[in-house]
């Protein structure tokens, strides 16, 4: 069994907060090492500490919504009565961040280890960071040992860091070393943070890296961050936005119904909207992410409200057209995102993300309704999507001739 030692005692510079314990997001710090710990395999947190507060009762009740066992320990001795001989604990550095697309690769690795970066001497801004193996390697933040050797480091003085002690006695016993590449740390894939202004940068960073080429650039702009950073601090814009992207929705049916077509549109987008900044704000965290339930629930009421606006707003003659546009559209859009995972995989991101989206696809209804063009505009996208398919179907070039057939 693997389970993680954690640590909830270094404070940030000239002050008392918990460095584990800073915000991140919409969480801690020590959340995200909750959800590395997990993704390790480990069912168990060992949990560091000098004081029990607020914060880490947080860290722990994230870690049992989780699924994992959660204890607080002060000492060698107390972690060691906590494991079997033939255990695994992986020590996570207090303070450690490590970016979510970097997450699974690190984590899958197995038996015991040292993670180390060799930097050489041009990173020693960096180095600083992190603690120095020995005179070419730093520790990465992460290492894991075999219980039974925790013996040896039981009877340390109470003024040592465990986590240190233990990093030694990895080094000593030779453990094998896993040479990460120091790119992560220079560009902010894994960090030992110091304050609240490194993780909240480190944040943004993230959501930023999550939004696309056009969306990093977005969420770099003054006023996005901003708006994010509020969004998080409030205990209430979570559940406003998952609640307004199910319910925008069912009411654009209502307002079709009474003839308001453009403003039901203006509804479905901003339900889509709401439903992407909840993912891209609050989906960090294992524990707090969206359940599949509910997108499916999203999704439904999205594509009937807009099969209803559809038939609604086209003429009166036209409304089986309007119908047959309005069903083959999100068929033709799932096939193309299934053929994209295809060869020849030719086929630019950009143009499947624009060819399927929801959102975009109820944009361009709503521009076209003034022109009472809704019907062909969705028939031109439905062709767009045709055509991208032939297109990513196409045979492909041999690189040899075919071989000739006997005669």
């Amino acid at each position: 069994m693997r389970a993680s030692l954690l640590s909830l005692i270094e404070t940030v510079p000239g002050g008392a907060a918990l460095r584990g314990a800073l915000p991140l997001a919409n969480g801690q710090l020590g959340m995200l090492q909750v959800d590395l710990a997990r993704q390790a395999g480990a069912g168990e947190i060992l949990c560091l500490v000098s004081s029990v507060g607020e914060k880490v009762r947080q860290i722990e009740a994230y870690a049992i919504a989780c699924g994992m066992t959660f204890h607080l320990v002060r000492s060698v001795a107390d972690i060691s009565v906590r494991l079997a001989s033939d255990d695994e604990l992986l020590i996570i550095a207090d303070g450690l961040y490590v970016a979510p697309e970097n997450m699974e690769q690190i984590a899958r690795e197995t038996g015991t280890f040292v993670s180390s970066f060799a930097p050489g001497d041009g990173a020693r801004a960096l180095i600083e960071r992190f603690e120095r193996i020995d005179i070419n390697h730093i520790w990465a933040g992460l290492a894991c040992v075999r219980a039974r050797d925790l013996v040896d480091a039981r009877d340390l003085p109470d003024d040592w860091s465990v986590q240190s002690a233990l990093l030694r006695l990895a080094v000593q016993r030779g453990y094998r070393r896993q040479v990460l590449p120091f790119a992560l740390a220079e560009a902010g894939g894994m960090a030992i943070v110091r304050d609240a202004a490194e993780v909240e940068a480190l944040a943004l960073q993230e959501l930023a890296g999550s939004s696309g080429a056009l969306g990093s650039r977005l969420v770099r702009m003054v006023p996005v961050q901003t708006l994010a950073r509020q969004a998080w601090a409030a205990r209430w814009i979570q559940p406003t936005l998952r609640a307004a992207a199910l319910a925008l929705p069912v009411g654009a049916i209502g307002l079709a119904i009474a003839g308001w077509s453009m403003t039901a549109l203006g509804l479905l987008i901003a339900g889509r909207f709401a439903g992407h900044a909840a993912n891209r704000l609050f989906g960090r965290f294992a524990a707090s992410r969206m359940p599949v339930a509910e997108q499916t629930a999203r999704d439904a009421a999205f594509a009937l409200a807009f099969i209803a606006i559809t038939i609604l707003t086209v003429a009166a003659s036209h409304r089986l057209a309007g119908l047959f546009a309005a069903l083959i559209l999100p068929g033709l859009a799932l096939v193309l995102s299934r053929l994209s995972a295809l060869p020849p995989r030719s086929l630019p991101r950009v143009w499947l993300a624009v060819a399927i989206s929801p959102s975009l696809v109820a944009l361009a209804a709503f521009i076209a309704i003034p022109f009472a063009a809704m019907l062909p505009v969705l028939m031109v996208w439905n062709l767009m999507l045709v055509a991208l398919m032939l297109w990513q179907t196409r045979p492909g070039v041999l690189a040899t001739d075919p071989p000739r057939p006997h005669i």
